[in-house]
């Protein structure tokens, strides 16, 4: 009799227990169907005025109509954009601190330095929003047209090209494509921006230059010459462009992206519902046409797709970064 009433308080304290974590279950899901119920705060890891800041403050007005609640900009530049991302990294996990971060500060600062953080393990991603590819350029008099002239000059000689800096995405694709190629000698030349790069090429002080099409789009044709562009497909701008991927060239990118990110315990219903929003505000007229205005190419990913991109690009630039530092 003893063992039985044991038993039975046993079974009613184990049943008393589930329903408790049942209870407690349905309440962090009905507190979670709730969000947003006060202000949202997006952290951009640049200084205010550049184009995240533009791209995260188009997107979080749209979001902010949309789930009806405030969305701050936070500023957080420094240390490459490990600042910003090791801010958010750290915030409470409830859909109130999220980055609109870029390539830059994800997989690349995180793999040249130990910052903290590890993109593919301390955080969720939302959504990729848009993804500006690079082109490849030469001076108009050198005599080059073809991305193929260039490379049988660098089998057979040393060409210098130019980038927006030692270490940073331009550097890191080129860098990888010449390793790729085996007998190229390509020399880097590193510049302090996209800016200089493109100064020093129309300057004839580097043989080549990757930049983004945005900085090399309006001297085409007017002092230099586009060869190839990073994207999948032609450009709109460019249709007599090919891609290095037509041309039969692998690259480890297409371009320079910009997300969305949560810190990595942030619930899965509420990432999905700032996806849905984030989407929804790249399908909308008014957007799209910001966004063209700003020379800013939409390139929508959902989450699971821009996970699987994260993690792929983070293998692939560290095994590139590692490489460089040897």
């Amino acid at each position: 009799m003893k063992l039985k009433k044991i038993a039975s308080a046993l079974i009613a304290g184990g049943l008393l227990m589930g329903l408790a974590a049942c209870s407690g279950s349905a309440s962090d899901a009905n507190k979670n169907d709730n969000y947003p119920s006060r202000a949202i705060s997006v952290t951009i890891p640049y200084a205010a005025g550049g184009s995240a800041d533009l791209q995260a403050r188009i997107i979080s007005d749209s979001i902010q109509k949309d789930l009806g609640q405030t969305v701050n900009i936070i500023s957080k530049p420094g240390g490459a954009g490990s600042t910003g991302m090791t801010a958010v990294k750290t915030a409470k996990p409830d859909g109130y601190n999220i980055i609109l971060t870029a390539v830059g500060p994800s997989t690349l600062t995180p793999n040249a330095n130990n910052v903290g953080y590890d993109v593919t393990k301390d955080f969720k991603q939302i959504a990729q929003i848009s993804e500006a590819p690079y082109g490849i350029a030469v001076n108009s008099t050198s005599g080059i047209s073809s991305l193929n002239e260039l490379l049988e000059i660098a089998r057979k000689e040393t060409v210098t090209y130019g980038t927006t800096g030692a270490g940073l995405h331009q550097h890191v694709v080129t860098a990888a494509f010449v390793q790729s190629q085996g007998d190229l000698a390509m020399e880097h030349i590193p510049f302090e921006g996209g800016a200089e790069a493109v100064t020093a090429l129309l300057g004839n002080h580097v043989d080549a230059s990757v930049n983004t099409i945005s900085e090399l789009l309006p001297h085409n044709g007017n002092g230099l010459t586009i060869l190839a562009v990073t994207s999948d497909e032609r450009l709109k701008d460019l249709p007599d462009v090919p891609t290095f991927k037509e041309l039969g060239y692998e690259l480890i990118s297409s371009g320079a992206w910009f997300g969305f990110m949560a810190p990595k315990d942030t619930p899965d219903n509420i990432v999905s519902k700032l996806e849905e929003s984030i989407k929804k505000a790249l399908e909308s007229e008014d957007v799209i046409d910001q966004f063209k205005k700003a020379g800013l190419p939409i390139a929508y990913l959902n989450s699971e797709d821009f996970t699987k991109k994260t993690i792929e690009e983070n293998e692939k630039n560290k095994e590139v970064i590692q490489s460089l530092n040897n």
